[in-house]
């Protein structure tokens, strides 16, 4: 079966769909032939999404898009677009949670106002989402929920300590729901991208001096690719590049040295970045 066969006729949820990685995936997966359902805050730019979706040209039978202006941390609004939905395409074969905050700051200085409304998006939105669409995915006995986490979900990293908290409680939440759904037909997946060139990235560059503006950014596609991978073959976790949580997770074995390393890089960088300002 191909990629285009497996989608076709299915409709994938996606939240953060109105920019960056989820708009990527939204496309990504409308060409394949799937029904898209775009969540998001901004209805505007979902509109204009719908419109570019709709009158996008290819050889599968996509081009289906439903727009739904709605906030990830508001359950009532994300279980209303579930019911929309679900009243437009019948099914939620795929949910994407790709809604995400990235605001940085040392912990030592971080304002927990922001730790909290990074909370609240990345990880309580995140919730919502798949409590919302997992009833009527075992109504049908099958789904595939996709989670975008982080690598920073393995590794704390500064000056992201707060973003790399949220990030670390998504890929426990999915791990712990995967198991709570063995057996349902239901398969969730963890998707664990480095830096990735979106808006959330480029307005996070307050200071070329922080570390995540001094790193080289992968496209939005190389996250589309693992998603669509993900799904296709139930892969539980997804490295974007592939294989670099298997360094994380191997530094993990030695966390003094690592941390020492991490020191030191980050210094470096920070250097680099200032000197190139």
């Amino acid at each position: 079966m191909s990629g285009s066969d497996y989608f076709r006729d299915r409709t994938a949820l996606i939240t953060g769909a109105s920019s960056g990685i989820g708009r990527d995936i939204a496309f990504g997966l409308s060409r394949m032939g799937a029904r898209v359902a775009l969540l998001a805050r901004r209805a505007t730019l979902l509109d204009e999404l719908v419109r570019e979706i709709e009158t996008a040209g290819g050889e599968t039978a996509g081009g289906q898009a439903l727009a739904l202006g709605a906030d990830v941390t508001r359950p009532a609004e994300v279980r209303a677009s579930v019911d929309r939905t679900l009243e437009a395409f019948g099914t939620i074969d795929i949910l994407v949670n790709s809604a995400g905050v990235l605001i940085q700051s040392s912990v030592e200085t971080m304002n927990p106002a922001d730790l909290e409304r990074m909370m609240e998006v990345n990880l309580y939105g995140t919730l919502h989402a798949m409590q919302a669409v997992i009833p009527s995915m075992r109504a049908q006995s099958r789904g595939n929920i996709v989670n975008i986490a982080s690598l920073a979900g393995r590794r704390g990293t500064p000056p992201l300590g707060g973003y790399c908290a949220t990030k670390f409680a998504v890929v426990g939440l999915t791990e712990a729901l995967r198991v709570e759904l063995y057996g349902s037909g239901i398969t969730l997946s963890l998707i664990m991208p480095g830096v990735i060139d979106t808006p959330m990235i480029r307005g996070s560059e307050r200071d070329k001096s922080d570390l995540a503006a001094t790193l080289i950014a992968m496209p939005a596609q190389w996250v589309t690719w693992a998603v669509i991978a993900a799904i296709v073959f139930g892969l539980t976790e997804v490295d974007v590049p592939p294989g670099a949580a298997v360094a994380e997770k191997i530094a993990a074995l030695f966390p003094g040295f690592t941390d020492a390393a991490m020191a030191w890089g980050t210094e470096v960088l920070k250097w680099f970045g200032r000197a190139s300002g």
